[in-house]
């Protein structure tokens, strides 16, 4: 007995430090390259690991480390036997630093055994399946797949898998041509599909952005595996930096329960000012009711601490609800960051996104720590995993599944992703409240969506080698659309701005650990930002027929949709005859759009129930409607 004990305690030991090599200075950027089979009677296993996977083992034993026992089920997905070759992206925890994430990426091919040129034992059925997975330090998913690609074509062409000096030179190969710096570039989001969510979602990536900035537990849906774990990732692409830094501790359970209190906010020692220190600038406690306690004094400390001294008693002070631009007594020159002039946009009359987009990340407090303690991220999981997620230290997730048995957990998930549908199905009703778009945010999406569909469809030749339209310019605007997000959060409760974004998102959002965190320290960038939605102004029938097509795309095919496009229909051909009389088709116009007011209060069916939740909150007011447009 005591001998089974020691043997157990050196083997831990042996774990330990074959991946202390993990995220050491002198740590290469890929760990491990294996070879995963599909075995008839034992399943999915280790066939070969370059280095080995444990310490004094040879490459071809078959056993994993006990945290990462499940590996062979990640790289060979759930029905994988469907399809001839496919490709998976997953996330596995260090077994040298609790909390940080070791990032794989698995090239899985099915062939028939009668090309094999050598067969061995295990080699009973008329297929053959097998993947060639790589273990990397760094988040590289599509420059390590298309090298693993080349490198999976060239071993099963061989015909003979015991050949593996080829898997040792792709390890040294892959060790040399990658390296950190290719984070800040674009090989970092390179492979990742971000136009094709848009084209699959449409406006409703708006709402995905939302929801996992509130951190729920989200499931996306999908087979085969490739576009389900790409697609996770190209939403998490909209977020600055958090594919290049923001999921190291993905991985990372919660040590404790943590306990996310929404009515008040602490606030660091450093960031409250003396009790004789005269509040200064446009965050003056005595023109604005704090919500959050001692949230204005926070935001004036910031002030005070990036200006370098206090302003003087006589500075006059400026109301931040104020229809006005709020006056910038800071200058941009000294934060490095645009002037307003330089901010305006000649040709749409608004804010350049290129510009504020420009901003450097670490003066705006990004990326938001959305993972981490509790919050997790992988891009696929097996159904090995399904019972863990109802561990109790996990507050969150975002994770991809192929196997039906995860979508029939419905309690486990405050939302779940049809990928190929393009269905969000969320079946609680605040939640579907908070992520409720508003007139703004349907500019936002139809901007976005028609120009990225229109560069694709106009310019197939050149599709994405332009600015606008391509990967970079859309994160480009969600970076805008973030920052001015941010920016607006620090207004007062009831202030008109917050209604441009959703007040309901906006409380739900505050009391997220990832906006917890992000208001800990002062953020110079986004303070210098005016308020407001980039897409703020005055509703007009084009926000009448978005948030038509909304309610129609929601509803589908049901009676009411009937109804509701009828009396759109009605409305476009009543503006139509303005030029011929104005007064009168403007009468008429109100007339229809009361109609169509009117059906959406009918007695409530299921259908009329969507259709009130899409108008939400936020819901058009005839009085607001211009109609000369």
């Amino acid at each position: 007995m005591e001998e089974q004990v020691t043997d157990q305690e050196e083997k831990k030991k042996e774990e330990t430090s074959t991946i202390a090599r993990e995220f050491s200075r002198d740590a290469p950027p890929i760990l491990h390259l294996l070879v995963v089979g599909f075995h008839h009677k034992k399943g999915c296993q280790v066939e070969y690991s370059y280095p080995p996977l444990c310490p004094n083992s040879p490459s071809e034993s078959h056993e994993c480390p006990e945290m990462w026992k499940n590996l062979p089920s990640l790289a060979m997905p759930d029905g994988s036997h469907n399809f001839v070759e496919d490709t998976v992206y997953f996330h596995l925890p260090s077994m040298a630093h609790p909390g940080k994430t070791v990032y794989g990426v698995s090239s899985y091919r099915q062939i028939e055994a009668k090309m094999l040129s050598k067969k061995t034992a295990d080699i009973t059925r008329s297929t053959v399946q097998k993947a060639v997975c790589v273990l990397s330090n760094l988040p590289l998913y599509g420059h390590i797949q298309v090298k693993m690609g080349l490198i999976t074509e060239a071993y099963f062409r061989e015909g003979d898998f015991t050949q593996f000096m080829l898997l040792h030179d792709a390890y040294n190969n892959l060790n040399m041509c990658l390296n950190p710096d290719l984070l800040n570039s674009t090989q970092a989001i390179i492979g990742l599909p971000l136009r094709e969510m848009l084209e699959r979602f449409g406006h409703k990536v708006v709402q995905l952005f939302k929801l996992i900035l509130l951190q729920k537990r989200v499931l996306f849906f999908h087979s085969p595996v490739r576009p389900l774990s790409t697609s996770i990732l190209a939403m998490l692409a909209l977020f600055p930096g958090v594919v290049e830094s923001g999921l190291d501790n993905c991985t990372a359970l919660a040590s404790q329960p943590e306990l996310i209190i929404a009515e008040t906010l602490e606030i660091p020692k450093q960031f409250i000012p003396p009790p004789d220190e005269e509040p200064a600038g446009i965050f003056s406690p005595q023109n604005q009711s704090s919500v959050y306690n001692g949230l204005t004094e926070k935001l004036s400390s910031w002030k005070d601490k990036l200006a370098g001294s206090t302003k003087s008693a006589d500075t006059p002070t400026v109301d931040a609800t104020d229809d006005s631009k709020v006056s910038r007594e800071s200058s941009f020159e000294d934060l490095r960051a645009p002037t307003a002039q330089e901010m305006e946009n000649e040709k749409s009359g608004r804010i350049s996104p290129s510009i504020v987009a420009g901003l450097p990340n670490e003066d705006c407090g990004l990326p938001l720590q959305l993972f981490g303690n509790g919050y997790l991220c992988h891009p696929y999981l097996s159904l090995s995993y399904l019972d863990l997620l109802s561990e109790p230290n996990i507050h969150g997730y975002i994770v991809g599944a192929t196997n039906v048995l995860f979508k029939q957990k419905k309690t486990l998930f405050d939302a779940i992703i049809e990928l190929e549908t393009g269905r969000i199905d969320i079946t609680d009703p605040e939640l579907r409240r908070q992520l409720e778009l508003t007139k703004e945010d349907m500019r936002f999406a139809d901007h976005i969506v028609r120009l990225v569909v229109q560069d694709r469809t106009s310019n197939t030749f050149l599709d994405g080698v332009g600015w606008e339209g391509g990967d970079e310019w859309l994160r480009a605007e969600f970076k805008t659309y973030l920052l001015f997000m941010l920016r607006t959060s620090l207004m007062d409760d009831g202030c008109k701005y917050l209604d441009e974004f959703n007040p309901a998102f906006i409380q739900a959002w505050k009391a997220t650990s990832n906006y917890e965190k992000w208001l800990e320290t002062p953020h110079p960038a986004v303070l210098e930002l005016h308020p407001g939605h980039m897409f703020s102004g005055q509703l007009s029938i084009s926000d009448v027929k978005l948030k038509i097509s909304q309610i129609t795309q929601t509803m589908q095919n049901t009676e009411k949709g009937r109804k509701i496009s009828n009396a759109a229909a009605s409305t476009s051909r009543a503006v139509a005859q303005t030029s011929k009389a104005v007064g009168g088709a403007i009468s008429q116009a109100k007339g229809a759009l009361s109609s169509w007011w009117s059906t959406l209060h009918q007695q409530p069916t299921e259908a009329t129930e969507e259709a009130e939740e899409a108008l939400g909150p936020n819901g058009m007011r005839m009085s607001d409607i211009d109609l000369t447009e």
